[in-house]
């Protein structure tokens, strides 16, 4: 295998690793807090949504049940940033601000909820818990928000390997283009009896809008046509 297939390998299996780290902190999350319940976890990274991961079909389905109006315990922290905790949902007065997604938590069979954020850098990360009686969260949603954050802090490494992989391609893609636009500056410097950086500056003029090295590629593979 090449160097580059063994980066491209090394790389992949990063964001692979850290996709099936955020699945896991996610789908194992009840078990980590103590707690019999389902989890399911959206982002905010640099104000774009993100759906990450669920423990369960159900307890997906319930978090989406918010998103067509936007109105559920999930957009209600983005504003104050403090927790929402339901011990029942046959409460009425705990799910009458939101009936569209206590119905469907209803249906889905759970009978608590709870929703805490946690941010890293610029994620936040929303982590929804689903159970299947009446709960009373207590320490368990302080834990929560510490396993959210975690749970951002891997979305943030994610994002940072796949930035680093994209500008390694750049890099590489510029090295090995060198050579080819190297030789186009020759190949005007001979035609247009000017020096390197005029003739550098009409390479980059002549590829206003296309790129240098297609331009570059064109004028060598015309002079190399006229041998």
């Amino acid at each position: 295998m090449s160097v580059q297939g063994s980066d491209e390998a090394v790389r992949l299996d990063a964001d692979a690793s850290l996709d099936a780290l955020i699945h896991t902190l996610t789908t194992q999350a009840g078990r980590t807090l103590g707690v019999d319940a389902h989890a399911c976890a959206t982002a905010t990274v640099r104000g774009l949504d993100r759906w990450l991961a669920a423990a369960s079909v159900s307890a997906a389905r319930c978090d989406a049940a918010q998103d067509r109006h936007r109105q559920g315990p999930r957009y209600d922290v983005r504003t104050t940033a403090g927790p929402v905790l339901i011990e029942d949902l046959d409460d009425a007065a705990a799910t009458a601000r939101w009936p569209v997604w206590a119905h469907a938590c209803r249906v889905q069979g759970y009978r608590s909820a709870a929703v805490v954020t946690g941010t890293h850098r610029d994620v936040t990360v929303y982590l929804s818990l689903y159970g299947r009686r009446p709960c009373v969260w207590g320490t368990a949603a302080t834990r929560a928000v510490g396993l959210a954050e975690g749970i951002a802090s891997v979305v943030v490494a994610r994002d940072e390997v796949i930035a680093l992989a994209h500008t390694m391609d750049d890099l590489l893609a510029c090295s090995r283009s060198q050579p080819l636009i190297d030789r186009a500056v020759g190949v005007v410097m001979a035609q247009r009896h000017c020096d390197a950086t005029e003739a550098l500056a009409y390479l980059r003029s002549a590829a206003t809008h296309r790129d240098t090295r297609e331009v570059a590629a064109g004028l060598v593979a015309g002079v190399v046509h006229q041998r």
